[in-house]
Parts: C-alpha cells; structure tokens; sequence
C-alpha cells in the first residue's frame, strides 16, 4: 500500500475508505495493518482513536450512513463536544471533522466499501528486534527475557523455564513472577535470547510450548492475535502446538513460513549454515520456502539448501532430531566430524582436524548439562582423540599416538 497514513489526522482518517471498512467490517489482515502502524506511529493512534470517538457519535446519532439532517449534526456535535472537553485547544477541529462525516461515509456507501487490491505489510520482526535496545552476546552469558517495555530480565543456569499464563503474569523458573501491562490498542511483544551452552523452554498462554537450543531466540506476541498465532524464530526451536482449528499456529524464520493447527515439530534456521531444516514428529505441518508450499507428515524432514534454492524431503527419525529437549544429543555410527560440528554450534566455538579425524566413528549419547571442559573430557574417552586449545574459542582435534 504505498498510502502513507503516519501523517493522517482524525479529518482524513474519516475520509479515507479502507479505514472506515476496516473500523466498520476488521478483517484478520486489516487488524494487523493498522497495529503495525499504531505500533510505530504513536501520532496516528491518538489521531485514529479521536476517528473513533466521531464515528462512534455517528453511530449513537441513530441515522443511516447518508447525510445527516441539521437536528441530527447538531446532536452529533454536542456529543463530539462533550467526548473532547478535556482538549479544548483541539476539539473545534473535530466538531469540523463531524459535519463532514455524514459525507464521508456517503462516499465510501457509494463506493460500496470496495475491497483493497494489496495486501497489509506483514509484521516487520527485524525491526522489533531493533528497537530493543540490544547487549551484546558477549557481555552476558545469561538467558535474557526482554520484554515490551524494554525490561531485561536476566535468568541464571543452563536451563530455564518461562511460563506464561491468562493473568498477564510471567512465571520464571517457577518461583520469580512478573506481571506485564499489555496495551490492547496495539501489539506488544517480548523477545527470548538464549546464548551459546544453554537452553531455554517457554510456555504461551494458549498452552503451546517451545524449546529454544543454544544460540537462539524467538520473539512472540504478549497476547496472541484472535485469528491467528504467530511467532518468529532464529536458531532452532522445537514447539508442541496446542491445537486451536480457529487460530493456525504461524512460525516464521528468515527462510521458511512454517503453518500448523496442533503438532509437534523442530525448526532449525541457523545464520551460519546453508540449510534451513523442519523435521515432524507428529501431525501435519505445511511448509513455504522461496514460494514454493510443502506439507510434511510424520518422521518427514524438509530441508531448504538457500545456496542452491532447493527443495528436498526425506524420511528420518523424528525423535532423533528433538532429542536435545530430552537434554541430549545422540550419535549412532556417525562421523566424528557430525559430532564435533554439532558441539562446535552447541557451545559457540571453533575446530579444526584432519581428514582422518573427520571419519573416524562414534555411538553414544552427548548430555548437553556438562559444560565445554567436561564435554572434552567425554569425547576424548569416546575416540582416540586430544583437543588442545589455539585461541580463546578455537581448538585443534588430532588423533592420539
């Protein structure tokens, strides 16, 4: 839509027809476009919420949507003016506002409330990333909830548990509560950070849960949507949908658009890597990747190679793919260099090794509690292998004597 209604005021909001049709008729999409806007536009939500008070004058004056008669603006006035005594430098405007609302709504009668032919941006995430102010991964090694006025609350441990609830209260780890103010007239949301050598689970108000791995973060509405639910992911994240046929589940990542009704699934969209990855354990999920729309069943795994713009599906054991929930990662005859490469992303560090380290073979289950010294120890005992340190975050694999 290239209108741009930041600069609208209650006046022209009242002569413009996709507002007045999505005040009067709000659609899913219409609700979203005009949140996003009062979301970053605090003027035209002041201005948009003035409209309403005319409109709704409009609509206690009891007259159809043709020109009122003299009586009739003369009520509408007195209501407007009694709605607005508290701006007296500005409620002159809105009595001039009102005896041009019965033509305004006139005119979009006669349009026949016709339906717009574009399609209401979608919620921009990288920009409510940004507009958090941010700490670098570096600085803190915690599990962050930073919430939608900017609170930061910092959780200690390699785990954490954050639960929502219909109250408005976040419950952490069971025993910190936090009660958070949503503003209902526009969309507020939280972020989840989880850095590298932890995990993080969170529970949403409807019920669903997600498990968030090390290196990743989900940001999530306060409240979800009354049409839909809808999340962004970064990193990999497991979810067990709670199953709502009225609301779909949306979970979006920088590459894939992943839709379910009730299901359990884990999503793995690293910056880092080439590929983005969607294994189902259960249910039915339907999947878009570059435009093109996929539906995955039951220990099924949908792979997104974003180098070569390619698409493949394969059959896999589902349950190997969440086991990291569980705490774990197993490894089943698999190349050292699976291994050390999932280690590698797991605790944020670097390897090197020879060609003769990468295939030699391991078996086994990785416990993702132990922290990177003790994770060294367990494989230097699962292969014959020693890792020596080059710098802060860089090691060397070579094969024992």
């Amino acid at each position: 839509m290239n209108t741009d209604y930041t600069t609208y005021t209650a006046e022209e909001l009242l002569a413009d027809d996709y507002f007045l049709r999505s005040e009067r008729h709000p659609t899913p999409a219409s609700d979203a476009f005009w949140a996003y806007l009062y979301a970053t536009s605090p003027a035209l939500a002041g201005e948009a919420a003035l409209a309403r008070q005319i409109l709704e004058a409009f609509d206690q004056a009891g007259d159809a949507p043709h020109l009122l008669s003299p009586e009739a603006t003369a009520a509408l006035r007195q209501q407007i003016e009694a709605r607005n005594r508290r701006h007296d430098r500005r409620y002159r405007r809105y009595l001039r506002a009102a005896t041009g609302i019965a033509a305004a709504v006139a005119l979009v009668a006669a349009a026949g409330w016709h339906l717009l032919r574009t399609t209401p941006p979608e919620t921009d995430y990288a920009a409510i990333m940004n507009s958090f102010e941010q700490t670098p991964d570096s600085a803190s090694n915690s599990i962050r909830l930073v919430l939608s006025d900017n609170r930061k609350i910092a959780i200690d441990g390699k785990e954490s548990q954050v639960d929502y609830n219909d109250k408005g209260e976040v419950n952490i780890n069971s025993s910190q509560v936090i009660h958070e103010e949503a503003d209902e007239s526009r969309p507020a949301y939280n972020q989840l950070i989880v850095p590298h050598g932890k995990r993080s689970t969170v529970t949403f108000g409807d019920g669903t849960r997600a498990w968030l791995n090390s290196g990743s973060r989900i940001v999530y509405p306060v409240n979800f949507e009354k049409h839909k639910r809808e999340i962004y992911a970064q990193g990999e994240v497991c979810l067990d949908v709670a199953r709502d046929e009225k609301r779909p589940f949306v979970v979006k990542t920088d590459h894939l658009h992943i839709q379910v009704l009730g299901t359990k699934f884990n999503v793995n969209d690293c910056a880092d890597d080439p590929s983005a990855h969607v294994a189902l354990l259960c249910g039915q999920v339907e999947i878009s990747a570059n435009g093109e729309k996929n539906i995955l069943t039951p220990n099924r795994m949908l792979s997104y190679d974003r180098r070569k713009n390619e698409t493949r599906i394969a059959t896999v054991d589902a349950a190997e793919y969440i086991a990291w929930t569980e705490g774990y990662y197993p490894f089943k005859q698999e190349c050292l260099s699976v291994a050390l490469h999932k280690l590698s992303k797991y605790y944020g560090v670097e390897f090197e090794w020879d060609e003769k380290v990468s295939t030699l073979k391991c078996s086994g289950k990785f416990d993702l509690k132990e922290d990177l010294a003790e994770a060294f120890r367990t494989l230097e005992k699962t292969a014959p292998i020693r890792i020596t340190p080059l710098t802060e975050n860089k090691y060397k694999v070579t094969l024992t004597p």
